[in-house]
């Protein structure tokens, strides 16, 4: 196929995802060689090219080069409009869209657009089942249950095979993230101690500083379970728990996620933490929508008895970071017959932002003549390695989904899984009360008592 054969149809071209992340991922990778001839931007507004690029280049503060501009066209198109579809079909043949070769659409849309965006696309012949060439890129979420997931794939599958189905997590994207089972598997002072006999919890946590801002309509919908724990923490927590495959292929890590997630649970000794910064309120009344949540889970194997798992994401907090921290169990050393000294606990931070890279904390002597043990700490700074620009997330996943290598997008049985935990841990929730924070809280304490 010639190296400029591909065609990339962006859904949801005007919006914020397109404007900050995708249409900047694509100007990373054209300076290493796009391989699309025409990139076809599409939303509900109307606007020629020019008015297009002048949008995405303000609303999302990005300078796009020549090698990426002269590629793009801007197609005006309602969702459920079969004419637009057809006259994009036209205009796709006539300016440059091959009638054979590799087509990504990228639906950057609510997931209620999923199935009249593919359903029109399919009767438009720009996508035809079971063909590997042409590929559904769907940006999270994907339903916002189980049930409305199950009935989603139900209508698309129709039109699709799972095999052209790729299910965006941004988050497996990152540099850390995938770094992950680099750290676990190749490092035999990491791999043989990884179990819950010498780690007693894990917590993954994702805070940020801002508030629900541009994305009210949709977040007042979804909440912090569906927007942050089904989908980026449930991933994070599963590369840490699964079990070492048999190979890295993409079906082997897929299976030994799926494995783990089958086994995740709500702790229920420790029902999740549900809170909402004070002043939500002044945007939606009565809203009882979480803006922040913690939650205990347990893997029920053998591996990981006895250890604990808490995933725990919020707006409005003290901080912006990203990390993963696995906590060890604290040891005692025996100085002599008389005198035993308790040892700090070991820590490992995975570091995803604002810093990439690993902490480790480890135990030693205190210099001097008495035996004194101090906690002391090695860094790695994994970014500080990189020249130029940091790889975007979405580079690495538009080039993989072009590439066909489906290692870091979900399975649907994965996604099936995942919505079990979070309706889980939304059940479990609905038990207790919401707690009222101040914004900038560092933990969930309550502002003036319960909602």
């Amino acid at each position: 196929m010639d190296a400029l054969g591909g065609v990339l149809c962006i859904f949801g071209a005007t919006g914020d995802l397109a404007a900050k992340k995708i249409l900047p991922a694509l100007q990373q990778w054209s300076e290493e060689g796009l391989p699309f001839s025409r990139v076809w931007c599409l939303g509900r507004r109307a606007l020629d090219a020019e008015g297009y690029l002048a949008l995405i280049e303000a609303k999302g503060a990005v300078c796009l080069g020549e090698q990426l501009r002269k590629r793009i066209e801007y197609h005006r198109l309602e969702f459920e409009d079969a004419a637009a579809y057809q006259t994009l079909a036209a205009r796709m043949h006539a300016e440059g869209g091959a009638r054979t070769g590799r087509r990504l659409f990228f639906l950057a849309v609510k997931p209620d657009a999923f199935v009249p965006i593919t359903t029109q696309l399919h009767a438009a012949g720009l996508l035809a089942t079971g063909n590997p060439e042409h590929r559904l890129l769907l940006e999270k979420p994907f339903g916002d249950s189980l049930r409305s997931a199950a009935a989603i794939q139900e209508q698309l599958l129709p039109l699709v095979s799972e095999e052209q189905l790729y299910r965006i997590d941004h988050y497996l994207g990152k540099e850390m993230i995938r770094n992950i089972l680099t750290i676990r598997f190749a490092n035999r002072l990491f791999s043989e101690s990884w179990h819950g006999g010498a780690i007693d919890r894990v917590e993954v946590t994702s805070i940020e500083t801002a508030g629900v801002e541009e994305r009210l309509d949709y977040y007042d919908r979804a909440g912090a379970i569906n927007d942050m724990i089904q989908s980026h923490l449930l991933q994070m927590v599963a590369l840490v728990a699964m079990g070492a495959p048999n190979d890295l292929a993409p079906e082997s890590i897929r299976r030994a996620k799926i494995d783990v997630l089958d086994h995740l649970r709500p702790d229920p000794s420790c029902p999740p933490v549900l809170g909402q910064y004070a002043g939500y309120q002044d945007q939606v009344p009565g809203s009882a929508t979480e803006t922040a949540v913690e939650a205990t889970l347990r893997v029920d194997t053998p591996q990981w008895q006895g250890a604990r798992f808490v995933v725990r994401t919020g707006k409005k907090l003290a901080e912006k970071r990203t990390e993963i921290r696995l906590h060890f169990r604290p040891t005692r050393l025996c100085v002599d017959c008389g005198e035993t000294v308790e040892a700090a606990a070991n820590q490992l931070v995975i570091q995803v932002f604002p810093h990439e890279g690993v902490e480790l904390q480890f135990n030693s002597k205190t210099p001097g003549y008495d035996y004194d043990i101090e906690q002391v700490t090695a860094e790695y700074c994994h970014s500080c390695r990189m020249i130029g620009n940091r790889p975007e997330a979405y580079v690495k996943l538009l080039k993989d989904a072009w590439e066909g290598d489906k290692t870091l997008f979900a399975g649907f049985d994965e996604l099936q899984a995942q919505w079990r935990i979070a309706d889980g841990l939304r059940g479990a929730a609905a038990q207790g009360r919401l707690v009222i924070y101040a914004p900038g809280s560092a933990t969930l304490t309550p502002l003036g008592g319960l909602a």
